[in-house]
């Protein structure tokens, strides 16, 4: 009889140590099952359906972009412009995906029409959930060639427009627990020989957007601050060079788009989307600019020298100053020469709605 109830016993401890391990596999079961799904929902791009979202500068170039991206996850997408035409053709393209798209020419230069457009959206589309100041100007050249109205244009349009167009919004992002995304550059942490005017205004709105974040944080407004690298925008087309133009041109358009240090506005406008639906603060869209930032944290001085190498092998003011847009500081030899290596940027311009620009105004 002792040796039945010791058996017993052992039967028993077996089977309690049995039921204990099942509990405790299935309980790791769920565990890795519950991961696995919460990795696919993560993984999976955000719906949008039922949001309102406005695009300044959403004609072309990236702006473009992310409006189709926004539209093609369920927004309906108000995009502004100063150009009509372009316009007019973007909200066309927008259209023919299905998108449910407002166009509003504004002049983001002009407060009155800020507040405009704003209401516009507003009054159209009821509601504001996205808010996404893109729009930008690119000046290429020497700062000699440069007098203060290009500062002032840059200013106008890469920080006063943001303001405005952040202060206008916030009380209708306020109402719908939405986002302000605000497209910054790495210009805005590495002052670019020869972009100087750019530079100047990416910095004044990359503090504009951090100290945004810090301040509407409680009134429930996200602020997500986007700090593009290079990309292939075909952006090119649409700045205006001075100096020696045609050599301006050359080193800009080859930059932008080399391969394997740009990425794509496909690429970028989607991750710029996922973030603004998930509420993220910061983005920085590409491992260089990670790379710069983090050097010019780092050791901000050899950074410094690294930029005057830059700026001694660019080219210098000539005597007879040349302003120029892409279409036509893209016609020399130098340029025709670079068309294999900026081919992935011309063919982007071209999906991107980069209407080459005749004359710099």
């Amino acid at each position: 009889m002792p040796g039945t109830a010791v058996a017993v016993r052992a039967a028993t401890g077996a089977a309690v140590a049995a039921a204990v391990g099942t509990g405790l596999m299935a309980a790791a079961g769920v565990a890795v099952g519950a991961g696995a799904v919460a990795l696919a929902l993560r993984s999976a791009p955000a719906r949008l359906t039922g949001r309102v979202a406005l695009v300044t500068g959403g004609s072309r170039g990236l702006g473009l972009q992310m409006a189709r991206e926004l539209g093609d996850r369920g927004a309906r997408v108000a995009v502004c412009a100063r150009d009509t035409a372009e316009l007019d053709q973007a909200v066309a393209d927008l259209r023919s995906r299905g998108v449910d798209a407002l166009g509003i020419r504004c002049d983001l230069r002009d407060p009155g029409q800020i507040e405009d457009m704003v209401a516009q959206a507003v009054a159209h589309f009821g509601h504001l959930d996205i808010v996404v100041n893109n729009a930008g100007i690119i000046q290429v050249g020497p700062q000699e060639v440069f007098d203060e109205s290009h500062f002032q244009d840059a200013m106008d349009t890469m920080f006063w427009a943001p303001l405005r167009v952040s202060r206008a919004a916030l009380g209708h992002l306020e109402a719908t627990g939405g986002t302000l995304v605000n497209i910054t550059s790495i210009g805005g942490h590495l002052s670019v020989p020869h972009l100087l005017p750019y530079s100047c205004a990416k910095f004044a709105e990359t503090a504009l957007s951090e100290g945004l974040a810090a301040e509407v944080a409680r009134t429930g407004v996200k602020v997500t601050t986007v700090v593009p690298g290079l990309m292939r925008t075909g952006s090119h087309r649409a700045a205006v060079f001075s100096g020696r133009a045609e050599y301006e041109h050359a080193w800009f358009s080859l930059f932008a788009g080399l391969p394997l240090v740009s990425t794509s506005a496909e690429r970028a406008a989607r991750r710029i989307v996922e973030a603004a639906a998930r509420g993220r603060s910061y983005v920085i869209l590409t491992p260089l600019a990670r790379a710069v930032v983090l050097a010019r944290g780092v050791s901000p001085a050899l950074v410094q020298t690294t930029t005057r190498v830059m700026g001694r092998m660019l080219p210098s003011a000539p005597e007879e100053v040349e302003e120029q847009a892409g279409k036509e500081a893209g016609r020399g030899v130098v340029n025709r020469v670079l068309r294999l290596p900026t081919a992935l940027n011309e063919r982007a311009a071209g999906r991107l709605n980069q209407q080459p620009r005749t004359n710099p105004g």
